[in-house]
């Protein structure tokens, strides 16, 4: 399955937030989007589930272009971790994970068995099977990102979309995050688009990036080509060193200093 973007432009009323944005992200891939704060990325990751309409462009599901179907449809397909969830209310793992089947259910239509095994596989894969009837306003930073992320998998996506998973969480937990995000791309076969502010974790875990600068495309390829130290100084305004680090088999920046 494809998921491809051509000549996105997006505004607000007489200002340009994206120009010509185009690429595609693929099933069994993490294709990430970085950039500086104001860059679009929370712009763009909305307009692909058409929370945002583009006033110009094409986003197309293996060539069928899904600016034409309504917010159910979308919903079936699309999977959303929205950055920085709050949960004040006192839902418990169970109630918030089943929300994810409401695009599958008709109207007043309560859930059923199918639905109940949806939900405990996707609980399952998130490794939170044994928060079921804890209440979510209790739990850890970590363990709320992935019931977060249960949720939007009980929705049976074959695209999932998450903005910043990893921001605020202690390091372990945004390693299991990252893997964790890997495995659905990899094992589950979905094609998985991801926000990330943290270089080093995009350079490791991504396979494909986008950078994003003044909401237009900088460069995009595989992380290596993109995340250069030429790239990260005309970009961020910063000197970097990159070195492979041959402990995670992957190439490592270090942040050296702003470019006087």
């Amino acid at each position: 399955m494809e998921l491809q973007v051509s000549s996105l432009d997006f505004g607000y009323f007489t200002k340009n937030v994206l120009k010509n944005i185009s690429f595609t992200a693929r099933s069994g891939e993490v294709f990430g989007i970085v950039g500086p704060n104001g860059s679009g990325k929370t712009t763009l990751l909305k307009c692909l589930r058409m929370a945002l309409v583009p006033k110009r462009g094409k986003i197309k599901l293996d060539g069928e272009d899904i600016t034409k179907w309504d917010r159910t449809e979308i919903a079936k397909y699309f999977g959303v971790v929205p950055q920085n969830t709050n949960i004040s209310f006192p839902f418990t793992v169970l109630e918030i994970v089943m929300m994810g089947r409401i695009p599958h259910l008709g109207r007043m239509q309560s859930e059923g068995k199918e639905d109940i095994e949806i939900v405990k596989r996707a609980m399952k894969l998130t490794a939170i099977s044994d928060l079921y009837y804890r209440y979510a306003s209790n739990l850890s930073g970590g363990e709320v990102q992935r019931v977060i992320i249960a949720r939007a998998l009980a929705q049976q996506p074959k695209i999932l979309l998450l903005d910043e998973p990893t921001s605020n969480l202690d390091i372990n937990h945004q390693f299991e995050t990252m893997k964790l995000i890997r495995y659905l791309a990899k094992k589950e076969n979905m094609i998985v688009v991801i926000i990330s502010h943290d270089l080093n974790l995009s350079m490791r875990y991504c396979d494909n990036l986008l950078l994003l600068d003044g909401g237009k495309v900088f460069s995009a390829g595989r992380p290596e080509d993109v995340l250069t130290s030429e790239n990260i100084r005309k970009v961020y305004g910063v000197e970097a060193r990159i070195d492979y680090n041959t402990a995670i088999k992957s190439n490592q920046i270090t942040l050296i200093d702003v470019v006087e």
